[in-house]
This record gives structure tokens, sequence and C-alpha cells, in this order.
């Protein structure tokens, strides 16, 4: 009786055991995760793409040179100084990675409309405005408060571009060159106003082969 309990014990043991390497095996195994807020404006590189910091910089250098220009001062001159109205387009993306130039489009836009400068038609919601506008003639809305169409203010100049890139590399470095493109247009004449471009330089080195 003695031995029988002695093995009961001794097999309920490495059982007992047992049961704890596996549990302590996976907690080993279960990846851990931490996670901080970080500070929107601060740049940060955590790969070789194209990213946030860079399509902020890009639209604060750009737009802040296209105010500076002349073509601003002359047709206010020319429109008893009136702020131009402009239309901005999407941005082309002509690399041959996936951008979120539509990212970049929204800086742009933001980076305009902020600047108190000039005034801005929104083109992304025309279909919706109008919808609303026939909703509002519809007889649903009172007359007195209902808006109409034909009113709205038509744009003097267009804003449009494009980014291109560039890269290379060696044995463990690597550069990429991001080069944005932006044009203003007078929709009126079809002259270009203004254009300028800016390029954004990032260069890369790693350890071991391949990118």
């Amino acid at each position: 009786m003695k031995d029988s309990t002695i093995y009961t014990l001794g097999m309920f043991g490495r059982r007992f055991g047992g049961a704890l390497a596996v549990v302590a095996a996976s907690h080993a195994c279960t990846p851990s995760f931490q996670g901080e807020y970080s500070d929107p404006a601060k740049a940060e590189i955590v790969d070789d793409r194209w990213n946030e910091t860079d399509a902020r910089k890009t639209a604060e250098h750009m737009i802040k040179g296209m105010l500076e220009k002349p073509w601003l001062d002359g047709f206010k001159t020319s429109h008893k100084g009136l702020k131009p109205v402009v239309i901005v387009m999407d941005v082309e993306n002509r690399t041959d990675e996936h951008l979120d130039v539509k990212q970049l489009t929204d800086y742009v836009q933001d980076e305009l409309i902020n600047s108190g400068k000039v005034r801005f038609v929104n083109k992304d919601a025309r279909q919706k405005i109008l919808d609303e506008i026939k909703y509002q003639q519809s007889g649903a809305v009172n007359k007195a408060t209902a808006k109409s169409s034909g009113k709205a203010i038509g744009a003097d100049f267009v804003l449009s571009g494009n980014i291109s890139s560039s890269v290379h590399q060696m044995d463990g470095l690597k550069t990429v060159n991001y080069q944005t493109n932006l044009i203003l247009t007078s929709i009126e004449t079809q002259e270009i106003e203004w254009s300028t471009k800016y390029e954004v330089k990032k260069r890369f080195k790693r350890s071991g082969s391949g990118w």
C-alpha cells in the first residue's frame, strides 16, 4: 500500500510538473505588445517608403512659396482686391510604389485654406451639394431657407501636380529621391501662372543583403 501511494504521488507530480511546463512554454511563445502615443509633427522613419512627414513637409514648403509669388498680388490688383478662388486636383502618382496621394492633396488643400490668402472651391462635394439643393427645392424645406442653384462661385485657378521618384542602391546603401511638381493654371486663359518642384531625398543603410 505504501509503495502504491508513493507511485501514485510520483505520477501526479510528474503530470503536474509537465502541465506547468506546457503553460510556461505557451506564455513564453505569446507575443508581447507595447504601444504609446507619438507626436504627429515629429519626423519618424520606420521604413524606406514615402510617409506622412514627407507629405506634410512637401505641402508646407510648396504652398508657402506659392503664396509669396507675384501671381497673387497681380490677381488682386486686377480684381479690386478680391482673393482668387482655387480648385485643387488630386496629385498624380508617377512612382513605382503605392502612395497615399490623397494625403498629400489634403495637406496642400489645408495649407491653402488656412493661409487666408485664397478662397477655395470644394470640387469633391459638388454632387452632394447639388443633391442637397435639389432636395431643398423639392418643397420639403421652408422656401425662406431653401437654397437655389446658380449661385456657386466660379474658380479662377486650378492647382494640379504629380510626384515621381528615383531609386539608387548598392550593397547595403539605398537612396530614394521623391520629386513633387505643382502647377497653377488660370481656368479662363489656360496660362500657367506658377509652377515649382520640391525634392525629398532619403538615404538608408542596412546590414545584410536585399531590401
